[in-house]
């Protein structure tokens, strides 16, 4: 009995943790005994991206169901499905099937939806709801799901794009597809292109390729097919940036009102650009980071390529027993020089260990040789100068040889196992004193990943701090015969870097000439500039800038201390532009007289591509993959058991973390000719490097199927 209780209580342990990973996961139940519940599976997806201006429209589809759940085709299920968007995303629509009918949601204010749609549960209808229930964080429902069935919904959200000199991206919702019980097959992106937006791609995976392809009733659209184990890794969209000499300007009119979209780049807009010398210095301890080393390059080299000209130089610098420089001296920053030097690294170029110490005194003594006129860009996962000792020894080293030391940029990629110190007063952790100190001494800056930043967000902010900040700077808009007013900063913080964009959307009244006017000091001189622009000659005209606008004030009102007319301002916005708040909701409710289905809703997933099966779908529905013990303390046992006549023979099996990475491939000597195959798993990574507790994927991969188990370590 004991016993018993005893495992109950590790699978309710388990079954919390999965579920609890994060905000986002998917949960099937019966919502008259709620205890009967489970991870539910999302069987198929497909995203749709339009560009919006600074933002990209999603339209993410999904269909749900409760496989492997044990529920039958006499359970009545509800589908919970919370999950993240990023901060200033804008949710503007909801669909909803119910049979071949698309039904699209209203919007009402949150306690009269709520209301509709319990009291719809109670009396077996077809609705569901979707609601916001922080600045990031939302919950949709639908109601009901038989046992054996599926349901489809369709998502539309605005997600700011992130801008360089050179593209825009966004990132695609990855971390709602991870939510699925069972992993995805493979899913589409699909890309609506215009005159100004075109040629997209993903550049965290060139090997995923757009399809350019056409329908009478689509019309010209861009079709990828995407392998189910990418939604492991972070992808974005990227297309060539909008800019045009540093600036990109949009305008609307709806309802007597003008909206506008601003983007300005003031080293391109203001022509303060000067050439940029960056060296950047690689240093990698596997045992304190949960990146591996083709995620940390691949990054970096989309960011040089994003940022930099063939007016800027690099050079990288890797650590290792003997320090090498990749090039003698300075090269050109062009795109096709960085892609070819990156190009010939070897695979894992740097070691598995840290030497931080001599590698960065390499790189001052670089910058040093060639006329102290770069910076040093260091990314580093090591924490072996912790100790303020340590860390004052090489500070005093690297004045030595140069002083002042050259700016120091530090992306400190640690965030694992790493040890801290106590000393001043105060906690450091891994090497944060000796980064804090080198950056302040060098007037340079520091970025971690311990604060919840990513690669992609270091790299970006280090990047475009590098180029020093423009102080006291100002921005204005206005009319030639009238004026700008409802201004919104998007991500502007007080700190205006050269080559990081000023994103603005507001409102106007006028019809003649949009006016900019910025001034402000860099580098100790000032500058004062007017621009003007014809609306008449504007070609861009952004359908969706309206609905940003209205979605960025209700942000802002949200902010502020609540009192009841500002509730009503907020649900009246919402209401009106059809921009989802924390006061309004989405719901979908069965057609009937006064309900009728949406006859101008393009289902866009009748436009994806159909891959060939690898094998016969039912086949692939009987491969079952087991654990035991799951959890697991020292090493679990995966069994996987193969359909008849099934031919493995390029079949991988890999263990993902939860960010994605591959920590664990199996080998299979002689290839697969058997249908049982039993692999245990040690906690170890290929490198034979303990991981930490945690949950952990285990995937079966086929030319167009994967098969996935959670598994989770417990030390």
């Amino acid at each position: 009995m004991k016993k018993n209780i005893l495992w109950l209580f590790v699978f309710i342990l388990f079954s919390f943790n999965v579920i609890s990973y994060g905000y986002d996961y998917l949960r099937v139940l019966d919502p008259q005994n709620s205890w009967r519940s489970g991870q539910g599976t999302i069987e198929n997806a497909v995203i749709s991206v339009r560009p919006q201006g600074m933002y990209m429209e999603i339209g993410l589809y999904l269909t749900f169901s409760a496989k492997g759940l044990y529920f039958n085709v006499n359970d009545t299920l509800e589908v919970e499905f919370y999950f993240d968007l990023p901060q200033n995303s804008i949710i503007h629509d909801l669909w909803l099937w119910v049979e071949d009918d698309i039904i699209r949601g209203e919007i009402l204010d949150i306690w009269k939806a709520s209301a509709i749609y319990e009291d719809i549960v109670k009396r077996r209808r077809d609705p569901a709801i979707l609601f916001k229930r922080s600045k990031t964080q939302y919950e949709l429902r639908i109601f009901p799901m038989a046992g054996n069935q599926s349901r489809k919904v369709k998502l539309t959200y605005l997600v700011p794009a992130q801008l360089t000199s050179n593209s825009i991206s966004a990132m695609l919702p990855m971390n709602l597809l991870r939510t699925s019980r069972y992993t995805l097959n493979n899913f589409n992106v699909l890309f609506w292109p215009s005159a100004q937006w075109s040629n997209p791609a993903i550049p965290q995976d060139p090997l995923i390729n757009f399809e350019s392809k056409s329908d009478v009733i689509a019309g010209h659209y861009y079709d990828a097919w995407v392998p189910g184990d990418k939604v492991y890794s972070s992808l974005a969209i990227s297309l060539a940036s909008p800019l045009h000499d540093g600036i990109y300007l949009s305008t609307m009119s709806k309802g007597g009102e003008g909206f506008y979209q601003l983007a300005f780049l003031p080293s391109k807009a203001l022509s303060l650009n000067y050439d940029r010398k960056i060296a950047v210095l690689l240093d990698y301890d596997v045992t304190k980071t949960t990146l591996s080393q083709d995620e940390i390059i691949n990054s970096l080299k989309y960011y040089l390529v994003s940022n930099l000209t063939e007016k800027d130089s690099f050079n990288l610098i890797l650590s290792g027993t003997t320090i090498k420089r990749v090039r003698s001296g300075w090269v050109s920053a062009d795109s096709s020089a960085i892609v070819e030097l990156f190009s010939g690294l070897a695979s894992n170029p740097l070691p598995n260990y840290s030497t931080l110490p001599a590698l960065i005194q390499n790189g001052v003594e670089f910058i040093k040789e060639t006329g102290m006129d770069g910076s040093i860009l260091l990314l580093t996962s090591a924490d072996q100068l912790g100790d303020y000792r340590a860390a004052n020894d090489l500070l005093d080293q690297l004045k030595n040889t140069v002083n002042p030391l050259p700016p120091v940029f530090v992306g400190d990629l640690a965030n694992t196992n790493y040890s801290y110190s106590y000393f001043n007063n105060r906690y450091y952790y891994g090497n944060e004193y000796f980064y804090l100190n080198i950056t302040r001494t060098s007037k340079g800056s520091y970025s971690h990943m311990r604060s919840g930043q990513s690669l992609s967000q270091i790299l970006s902010e280090l990047i475009q701090s590098l180029d020093g900040f423009i102080s006291s700077f100002d921005l204005h808009t206005t009319m030639e015969d009238g004026f700008c007013f409802g201004r919104f900063n998007l991500g502007t913080q007080s700190t205006i870097y050269l080559n990081t964009p000023v994103i603005q959307i507001g409102k106007f009244i006028g019809s003649s000439s949009f006016k900019i006017q910025t001034a402000g000091v860099f580098r100790g001189n000032t500058f004062s500039q007017s621009l003007s622009f014809n609306l008449s000659e504007l070609e861009a005209n952004d359908s969706l800038t309206n609905k940003i606008w209205a979605g960025n004030y209700i942000s802002t009102l949200e902010a502020q201390p609540l009192t009841n007319p500002l509730i009503d301002e907020i649900v009246d916005e919402s209401l009106s532009n059809r921009v989802l708040s924390t006061y309004s909701a989405f719901l979908c409710l069965e057609p009937n007289d006064t309900i009728l289905a949406c006859m101008t809703c393009l289902d866009e997933t009748k436009f994806v591509s159909v891959e060939d099966e690898f094998e016969d779908e039912k086949d692939i529905d009987s491969l079952s993959i087991q654990a035991f013990p799951n959890p697991f303390n020292l090493q679990t046992k995966i069994m996987i058991e193969l359909p008849k006549n099934f031919d493995a023979s390029n079949v991988s099996f890999r263990i993902y973390n939860m960010l994605g990475q591959v920590v664990k491939t199996f080998e299979l000597n002689g290839g697969i000719h058997r249908n049982s195959i039993q692999l245990v798993w040690d906690g170890k990574t290929d490198n034979g490097e303990a991981v930490s507790s945690g949950v952990y994927i285990f995937l079966a991969t086929g030319n167009n199927f994967n098969k996935s188990l959670k598994l989770m370590l417990m030390k």
